[in-house]
């Protein structure tokens, strides 16, 4: 997946900060396998904690929705994994 979704009109409001983060995740996720993601996903936690980086909803809502505009078929179906372990393990919210 290339930047090009960073450049969706939708997404100008959010810092540019939170879309590197949402980048960064999507990329590294890719590679790993779903044993290695809960692991992956905590270390993101504090990652976003300690560099104050925090998603309304509604921003969320929208890289999502940029992210999957730009998606070949194998990155929406390892999207769609990530996003449902995500709210699994968040309890449904973000």
């Amino acid at each position: 997946m290339e930047n090009d979704w960073m450049k969706d009109p939708s997404l100008q409001g959010i810092s540019p900060e939170k879309l590197q983060f949402m980048q960064k995740m999507f990329v590294e996720s890719r590679k790993l396998t779903q044993k290695e993601m809960m692991p992956f996903f905590m270390s993101l936690a504090m990652k976003s904690k300690k560099e104050k980086i925090s998603f309304t909803k509604e921003e969320a809502d929208l890289v999502i929705a940029a992210l999957k505009k730009n998606s070949t078929p194998d990155e929406l179906t390892q999207m769609d994994k990530i996003m449902k372990m995500y709210q699994s393990k968040s309890g449904g919210s973000r």
